[in-house]
């Protein structure tokens, strides 16, 4: 939740991209990754004269490549759902298709060679050396997979960051602060230790991005959300929600104290405004635990009282 704790990762950016985006955009930049890593690699082995090109194998391998993309977005889309529900780091990768055709690959590119450029004699061949041919086509299928999943994970996540209009920052913020408000307000109910959540929302949000840009605007927020993680105490966590378009502040202090992080909030962003001239509209509020909440969504769900910046 805060940028300076925090290390995101590739695979957070990975995570969030995939399990928000529009599932077609999802499955369209896996296969065009796809494609693009199969008519580098064809080509390639055609150059070097590894194959000879023809119509039925292209069309068949490209085929592979097509199946290959949307298979591994789906995968990704099962172990990131997996992790969300589980709380713990699944282990399906999309290695596996692509270890599978690549290491057939590999053995049509032995049997070529052998058969075809050395003339070996294959009836000739005993189990031994076949057994070792198949070794080396299955390690070195193995270690090109992972460089190929690499390879296809970086242009998928680019290609999608791209094209979406997802904030995947504000989505992992979200998804974090979500996990976190249950275990406060439980941690209120049980100990009383005070709790109060401090809300700023930004209520021209989505014209501001649409005028300004969203890779333009996740870079600003970025920004934004570490100018206020220096303002407030180390022990406050913010994190923004509902699509970025809230800053939230979870403070364990009463609420009439809980107003001086909030109008540090609503400071950082006046002196934003004034510096990118972005003409955000905010309103903050602060809403305190009280014995009568249920749940930690009365908290969200509160007017609680509001906080305004004094006239200058």
């Amino acid at each position: 939740m805060k940028a300076s704790i925090y290390s995101l990762t590739f695979k957070d950016k990975e995570r969030f991209l995939t399990l928000f985006s529009n599932r077609v955009l999802t499955v369209a930049c896996g296969v065009v990754s796809a494609i693009i890593l199969f008519f580098v690699i064809y080509f390639s082995l055609i150059w070097l004269r590894v194959v000879e090109f023809g119509i039925m194998s292209f069309v068949g391998h490209l085929g592979a490549a097509v199946f290959i993309g949307v298979l591994a977005v789906y995968l990704k889309i099962l172990e990131y759902r997996l992790e969300m529900l589980s709380y713990k780091e699944a282990n399906i990768h999309d290695i596996i298709p692509n270890f599978l055709y690549v290491f057939l690959l590999a053995v049509t590119i032995l049997y070529v060679v052998a058969y075809y450029l050395m003339h070996v004699d294959l009836s000739a061949v005993n189990i031994e050396n076949l057994s070792s041919l198949i070794v080396i086509a299955l390690i070195g299928s193995i270690i090109f997979a992972y460089m190929l999943s690499s390879t296809w994970s970086w242009m998928y996540v680019n290609f999608l960051n791209y094209v979406s209009d997802i904030d995947w920052i504000s989505k992992f913020d979200e998804d974090a602060f979500y996990r976190l408000l249950p275990l406060k307000f439980y941690e209120s109910r049980r100990y009383h230790v005070p709790l109060s959540l401090g809300v700023v929302e930004l209520k021209n949000y989505d014209s501001v991005v649409k005028r300004v840009g969203k890779r333009k605007m996740q870079r600003l927020m970025l920004e934004l959300m570490e100018e206020i993680n220096s303002r407030i105490r180390f022990v406050d966590l913010v994190a923004r929600i509902d699509d970025g378009s809230k800053i939230v502040v979870v403070m364990n202090v009463p609420s009439a104290s809980a107003s001086v992080p909030v109008l540090r909030v609503l400071e950082a962003l006046e002196q934003f405004n004034e510096k990118y001239n972005l003409k955000l509209e905010y309103r903050g509020r602060v809403v305190g635990f009280t014995p009568d909440m249920i749940s930690e969504m009365d908290l969200l769900k509160s007017e609680g009282e509001e906080v305004k910046l004094e006239a200058r």
